[in-house]
């Protein structure tokens, strides 16, 4: 996760460590997502406290589509 304000170059850590990772021999790709556009729940994923299983949120689903490649 990369925070700052606006202009303070966190686009451009990110590219020159994603190409630097890649160039290593260690294919990386970004996934990027707006924390504030959607619930935490929705986020993170929550226990449905009728069945007691667990409901995947957006960010589990996308490390899990990560480390599944």
């Amino acid at each position: 996760m990369v925070v700052g304000t606006a202009g303070s170059g966190k686009t451009t850590i990110m590219n020159c460590l994603t190409k630097a990772l890649t160039e290593l021999g260690i294919k990386h790709q970004l996934q990027r997502m707006n924390p504030k556009a959607i619930k935490n729940q929705e986020m993170y994923g929550m226990m449905n406290s009728v069945t007691n299983d667990w409901i995947p949120g957006v960010f589990s689903e996308i490390w899990k589509r990560c480390n599944s490649k």
